[in-house]
């Protein structure tokens, strides 16, 4: 099948996955039928295309005769249909018994039973006209659990079965392809247009990929069909982890999930656009570009003058170019305090999690090759080792290699940035060294983390504690009797 004058139905083409795929295709010479319950989303959507290369057709994927109606339609139009790609979804997050029933159901009457009224159509037309190729977008969430996101995965999960028979049986219907692609995390805006009932929006969990790297493999699957497409780079490590260690996985899947998969930002309940789609949030990109540096490319027309595709960007990147969470905390403190507790070497215990005593303090802390002798651990599980400071700018950064063998070694960057109110710190960690290379960084930044939110807690408490002794007044007495 080429691509020139190629006619693709794409369900959710007006926001995420689907609008990326629709661009793409359609700069590429094929001719789109752009379908998603939104009219306007869709003429948004029809802008970033080639001009004269689609058509809009309103579509609400869960009413089988809306969908029969969409193919109906392209054949009307353009003659036939030479593939279709199905990338509507809807969810919410939430306890399962949190999540309103209407919800729920709604959810799965979109995700699940969608794409079944999406394949049984496709697969008339395809019978009518001699073959075709439907191309299904998965989730790696079909293949794995996490908490707060039940039905996601009820939906995907099923989809995902749903599409294995289809591919089994289809094997004696010449001419028909049926190609599954599973993305991992991909910056879209689904996971802020999704309802939620934990009072945080969802966000997805690293590695991210951009939109634009999953429409790349729906468009080969198009040409080339395959059983199945992984998209994401920690996939096949994440499955292998949920199938071969669930104990493991179970115990820390929740953690995981509260440091990376949910926004930090207090919400209210609601049901998102479960129920109704929200028009004004549908675009290409989420504001995640930067979350392990949203592995993809960005496709030359993402964005056009006039209509832009992405909502403006998060007001804070939580990762760094090199997938390293950077942690910030507003210090009700200045600089200086800030520095005073960090180039104390005697209070390293007080504030960095895991440190139980300090054993000694080489002077001239913290310069460059000073060291801290400390111990970590819980007695009588106690590993002593040093900590050397690398590089040291005061009231301003501060850059540590902390040891604790055998558990290994770690490479820490704080930074202080002066504020109005006081100041802001950010922390900076990664293993350099040890068995803690041996856990993939998708895995283990979340757990530094929340191990350093917790840190720079505790760095706060002691500076704004400090600051507030020293600034308070001297009782009459005193003063008369200082020098």
């Amino acid at each position: 099948m080429t691509a020139t004058g190629r006619v693709v139905v794409v369900t959710g083409a007006s926001s995420g996955i689907g609008r990326a795929t629709a661009i793409q295709l359609s700069h590429s010479g094929s001719v789109v039928v752009l379908a998603s319950r939104s009219e306007s989303a869709l003429l948004a959507a029809q802008q970033d295309c080639a001009p004269g290369m689609t058509t809009v057709v309103p579509t609400d994927v869960s009413r089988r005769h809306e969908v029969d109606a969409l193919m109906d339609e392209a054949i009307r139009v353009h003659g036939r249909v030479d593939a279709v790609v199905h990338a509507a979804a809807v969810l919410a997050y939430g306890r399962f018994e949190d999540v309103p029933a209407e919800v729920f159901d709604s959810a799965l009457q979109t995700t699940l039973v969608g794409t079944a009224n999406v394949a049984r159509s496709a697969l008339r037309v395809f019978a009518a006209q001699g073959g075709g190729s439907l191309v299904v977008v998965g989730s790696l969430l079909g293949k794995i659990a996490t908490p707060y996101m039940s039905s996601y995965l009820t939906a995907k999960w099923a989809v995902h079965g749903l599409v294995r028979c289809l591919q089994i049986e289809a094997r004696t219907t010449s001419g028909t392809d049926i190609s599954l692609v599973t993305p991992g995390g991909v910056n879209t805006p689904v996971y802020l247009q999704a309802g939620t009932y934990v009072r945080r929006h969802g966000r997805p969990p690293p590695p991210v990929v951009s939109p634009e790297r999953v429409a790349d493999a729906i468009v080969r699957r198009l040409d080339r069909p395959a059983r199945e497409t992984n998209v994401g780079p920690a996939n096949s490590l994440t499955v292998l982890g949920f199938r071969f260690l669930p104990g493991v996985f179970d115990r820390i899947v929740t953690p995981l999930m509260r440091a990376g998969g949910l926004s930090p930002q207090n919400v209210p309940h609601t049901a998102g656009n479960v129920l109704q789609p929200q028009p004004s949030g549908e675009a290409v990109h989420g504001p995640w570009d930067n979350v392990l540096g949203s592995v993809g490319r960005a496709h030359p027309s993402a964005t056009v003058k006039g209509n832009p595709t992405r909502p403006p960007p998060a007001p804070a990147q939580e990762f760094d170019a090199h997938g390293r969470a950077r942690v910030c905390r507003q210090v009700a403190a200045p600089p200086a305090a800030v520095w005073a507790v960090l180039s104390d070497g005697w209070l390293y215990a007080n504030w960095v999690v895991g440190a139980s005593r300090v054993r000694a303090v080489d002077a001239g802390w913290p310069a460059p090759g000073s060291r801290i002798h400390h111990s970590i651990g819980v007695w009588p599980a106690v590993v002593s080792d040093v900590s050397r400071c690398l590089e040291s700018e005061p009231d301003r950064r501060m850059v540590v290699q902390a040891k604790g063998w055998p558990l290994g070694e770690a490479h820490v960057e704080l930074s202080i940035v002066a504020r109005d109110d006081g100041c802001e710190v950010t922390m900076v960690e990664d293993a350099t060294a040890g068995p803690g290379l041996a856990v993939p960084r998708p895995v283990r930044q979340p757990l530094i983390a929340a191990r350093n939110r917790e840190a720079l807690k505790r760095l706060a408490l002691v500076a704004e504690g400090r600051h507030r002794e020293w600034t308070r007044p001297q009782p009459e007495s005193l003063a008369r009797e200082t020098p």
